[in-house]
C-alpha cells in the first residue's frame, strides 16, 4: 500500500515512525484495504491510538512535503501529497463520525466524540500551516501548474482557495487568534450534536391518551402498570401527531419532542453563533453567511435571501387556504372550541384530509410498503435505472447485530460496500443520514474501494405487524439511498473531489431528483405489494395518493423557507438579533406558518442542522431547483429509461466534485437549468 511505503521513507525524520507505521498497519481505524472494517475491535483507546497515530504521520508527511525544493516538486509529490494527508484526516474522521452516531456504548462513543473534536482542530491547523501553503502556492505558480489537467487545475485552485479563506492571508497574530476561534467552534458544534442524540425523554399515557393510535403503535408501550411508556423519537412522535385524536396528547408528545436537549443546546448555540462571527469578523468577511458561501454555487448572502424571500412570496398566498381546510375539519371535530390550528394539530388533520377529501386510507398504504420488500424493490429501480447490481453480504463485522451489509457492482466490478442501520435505538443520531466511513483511495496503483452507511430511524417491527412505512419514509428511504449510491459510485483520481465534496447547495440535488420516482406508478409496482396478500398497489389506490400528492404542499415549504431563515439569520444578521435572545429568532419567523406560535418549545435546541449545515440550509430548496429539473429529462424520455439513467450516472453521479456543477448540469441538461419544473412541482405557476 501506498500509504506503507510513504511511512517506510519517513523513517528518518521522525523517531517515531517506526511505532505509528506498525498502528497504521493494525489499528482497524487506519488500515487502507478492501477487508471488512473490524468494528468488533474498536473501543476507547483503540480511537485515541489512531487520532494520535495520523497527527504524527500527518506532522510527518507536511514536513516532507515542505521541504521539497521549488524546482522538484511535481504533482505526485506536491498536489498528490496534500491529497493523500487530507485523504487520511477525512477518511478517520469520517469513521468516528459514525462511531459518534450509533454506537450503544459509552466509552467508545464518548471517545469518538472528544477524538472527532481534536482530529477536527488539528485538520482545521492545517489550513493555518504558513510553510504548507507556500509550497502549494509556489507549485500554483509553476511552469508544472500550466500542464495540469482540468480536475488538477480545479483541486489546485479550490485548495488555494480553502487557505485562504481560512486564514492564510492574515499575519502571524491573527492565525493564532483563528486557531482559539476554530477550535471553539469544533468544540460547541459537537457539544451541539451530543446534546441532541445523548437527549432521552418519555411520557406515560393512559390508554385513553392514545384514542385514535392504531393497536400496533401502541401495543410495545404497554407497561405492568396498565400504563404506556412512549419514548420520545421520530417514529413516535409522528405516529402520535399523525393519529392521535386527543389533542392534549398530541400536543404534550410536540413539546417533549421539540424541547430535546433544551436548554443544554441554548448556551451552546449562543457561542456557536458568536464564535462564527468572531471567525468572520477575523477573516474580513461581514458575516459568517457571507463567509460560507464563498464556496457555494449562490455566492453572496443577498442571492440566498432574494431565493427565499421569492419563494416565500409565491408560497404565501396559498398556506392560507390550505390551512382553512384543516380549519373546516378541526371544527367539524370540535364544534364548541375555535377554530385554531396548533402545530401539533397539523399532521392530524392533514392526514384526516387525506381520509376526507382524497378518500386515501394512509394505513392501507402502508401495507404495501413492508421494509424488507420496500429495500429489495429499491434496489431493483437502481439497478434498472442505473445498470448497477446490489447483493447482501454475510458475516461482516457490524456495530449492531440488525444491522445488514451489501455490495454494490457496475459492469462486473465492485465499486463499494454499504450498510443499513435503520431503526432508532438509544444514543443513536435521532434523524437520516447516509454518512461515509471509508472513503474512495488510489494507493500505489490499487484501489481502496468505498463503504458508507445510511444511518435511519424509521419504525421497526412489532412482534405482530413487520415495519411497515408511509409513503413519506419510502421517499426518505430513496433520497437518503441516492446520496449513497452517488458516493459509492463516484470513484475519483483525487481523493478531494468525491461526491460529498460537490458544493454545499448542490450536494442534495442528485438524493432530491430520486425522490420523484416514488409518485411514478410504473416504478411502484416493481416492489410495492400487500404484506398480507402479496397483491401490487391498485392503480386506483395509487391515483389517491398522486391526486393529493400537493395536499398541503404550501403549508410543507413555507415550513422549509422559515427553516432557512431561521439558519440565514443566525449567520447572517447575527449581531442584529443577538441583544433580543436567539429563542426570539424562531418566534419572529414563524409568523410565516400562519399558526399560532407553539410556546414552551424550544426547536432550535435539537435542530441539528444549525451545526452542520450553518448557513447552508437554504440548500435543500436551492438544490431542489435542480433536482426536478434534472428530472424533467426523464420525463421527456421514460422515467426508467436506462440510457437516461447511465447518462445520468456518468456525467453527474461518477463526476462527484471534479467538474464544476454548473457545467455538470448543462453538460446533462444540455441548455441553461431552470426553475420551470420546481414551481410546477410545488403547483406555482
Amino acid at each position: 500500500m501506498k500509504i506503507t511505503k510513504k511511512l517506510g521513507i519517513l523513517l528518518s525524520i521522525i523517531p517515531f515512525a517506526a511505532s505509528a507505521q506498525t498502528s497504521m498497519l493494525t489499528n482497524p481505524l487506519l488500515v487502507h484495504s478492501n477487508a471488512p472494517i473490524e468494528f468488533n475491535k474498536v473501543n476507547a483507546q483503540v480511537i485515541k491510538d489512531a487520532v494520535s497515530t495520523v497527527i504524527k504521520v500527518t506532522d510527518a508527511r507536511v514536513k516532507t512535503l515542505v521541504a521539497i525544493p521549488a524546482a522538484k516538486k511535481t504533482v505526485a509529490n506536491t498536489l498528490m501529497g496534500f491529497d493523500g494527508l487530507s485523504y487520511d484526516l477525512s477518511d478517520l474522521g469520517a469513521k468516528l463520525s459514525v462511531i459518534a452516531s450509533t454506537y450503544a456504548d459509552d466509552a467508545t462513543r464518548n471517545a469518538a466524540n472528544d477524538q472527532s473534536q481534536v482530529l477536527g482542530s488539528y485538520g482545521s491547523d492545517l489550513y493555518l500551516n504558513e510553510g504548507l501553503y507556500k509550497a502549494l502556492k509556489a507549485f500554483s505558480l509553476s511552469a508544472t501548474a500550466k500542464t495540469l489537467s482540468p480536475t488538477q487545475h480545479k483541486f489546485l485552485k479550490e485548495t488555494i482557495i480553502a487557505f485562504e479563506i481560512n486564514g492564510m492571508k492574515l499575519d502571524q497574530k491573527g492565525r493564532d487568534n483563528l486557531k482559539v476561534i476554530n477550535d471553539k467552534l469544533i468544540s460547541f458544534g459537537n457539544q451541539f450534536d451530543r446534546h441532541i442524540a445523548e437527549s432521552k425523554d418519555s411520557i406515560e399515557f393512559s390508554l385513553t391518551d392514545l384514542q385514535g393510535i392504531p393497536e400496533a403503535y401502541i401495543t410495545p408501550w404497554k407497561r405492568a402498570n396498565g400504563h404506556y411508556m412512549v419514548r420520545v423519537n421520530g417514529p413516535n412522535y409522528i405516529n402520535i401527531l399523525k393519529f392521535g385524536d386527543i389533542e392534549a396528547t398530541r400536543k404534550a408528545m410536540y413539546l417533549k419532542y421539540q424541547n430535546r436537549a433544551y436548554p443544554a443546546n441554548m448556551a451552546t448555540m449562543d457561542s456557536l453563533f458568536s464564535y462564527r462571527q468572531k471567525l468572520a469578523d477575523q477573516l474580513g468577511y461581514k458575516t459568517y453567511a457571507e463567509y460560507a458561501l464563498v464556496t457555494k454555487m449562490a455566492g453572496k448572502p443577498v442571492t440566498v435571501w432574494s431565493f427565499l424571500d421569492d419563494l416565500k412570496d409565491k408560497l404565501t398566498p396559498h398556506v392560507g387556504p390550505e390551512l382553512d381546510q384543516l380549519k373546516e375539519l378541526k371544527k367539524e371535530q370540535q364544534p364548541n372550541d375555535p377554530a385554531v390550528i396548533y402545530a401539533w394539530d397539523i399532521g392530524y388533520y392533514s392526514n384526516k384530509l387525506l381520509d376526507t377529501k382524497y378518500k386515501l386510507n394512509t394505513e392501507l398504504v402502508r401495507q404495501y410498503f413492508e421494509m424488507n420488500n420496500t429495500i429489495q424493490g429499491m434496489f431493483t429501480v437502481y439497478q434498472k435505472l442505473f445498470n448497477i447490481q446490489i447483493h447482501e453480504i454475510k458475516g461482516l463485522p457490524v456495530w449492531d447485530p440488525k444491522i445488514k451489509s451489501y455490495e454494490l457492482d457496475m459492469d462486473g466490478k465492485k465499486m463499494g460496500t454499504f450498510f443499513l442501520d435503520l431503526y432508532p435505538r438509544p444514543n443513536k443520531y435521532t434523524h437520516f443520514e447516509t454518512a461515509p466511513i471509508s472513503t474512495y483511495h488510489i494507493a500505489n496503483g490499487k484501489e481502496v474501494l468505498p463503504v458508507g452507511t445510511l444511518i435511519c430511524n424509521f419504525p421497526e417491527g412489532t412482534t405482530t405487524e413487520p415495519s411497515l412505512l408511509d409513503h413519506s419514509d419510502v421517499i426518505t428511504m430513496f433520497h437518503e439511498f441516492g446520496h449513497l449510491i452517488h458516493f459509492l459510485l463516484c470513484h475519483p483520481v483525487i481523493n478531494s473531489q468525491l461526491a460529498f465534496s460537490v458544493k454545499g447547495d448542490f450536494v442534495e440535488a442528485p438524493s432530491q431528483f430520486l425522490e420523484n420516482f416514488c409518485w411514478n406508478y410504473d416504478v411502484l409496482k416493481l416492489f410495492a405489494k400487500n404484506y398480507k396478500t402479496g397483491e401490487v398497489l391498485p392503480k386506483s389506490l395509487f391515483d389517491k395518493m398522486k391526486a393529493a400528492q400537493n395536499a398541503g404542499v404550501s403549508i410543507q415549504y413555507i415550513r422549509q423557507v422559515s427553516l432557512a431563515m431561521i439558519d440565514f439569520t443566525f449567520e447572517d444578521r447575527f449581531n442584529a438579533i443577538k441583544a433580543g435572545g436567539i429563542d426570539q429568532v424562531e418566534k419572529d419567523l414563524w409568523t410565516m406558518n400562519q399558526t399560532p406560535y407553539p410556546e414552551g418549545s424550544h426547536f432550535i435546541c435539537s435542530f441539528g442542522h444549525l451545526n452542520g449545515y450553518g448557513a447552508n440550509y437554504y440548500g435543500y430548496l436551492w438544490s431542489k431547483v435542480y433536482a426536478q429539473d434534472i428530472f424533467s429529462v426523464f420525463e421527456q424520455h421514460g422515467v426508467l429509461d436506462q440510457a437516461t439513467g447511465v447518462r445520468y450516472r456518468k456525467e453527474i453521479l461518477q463526476e462527484g466534485a471534479q467538474e464544476d456543477e454548473m457545467a455538470m448540469l448543462r453538460h446533462f441538461l444540455g441548455r441553461e437549468p431552470n426553475s420551470k419544473a420546481f414551481l410546477k412541482s410545488l403547483g406555482i405557476k
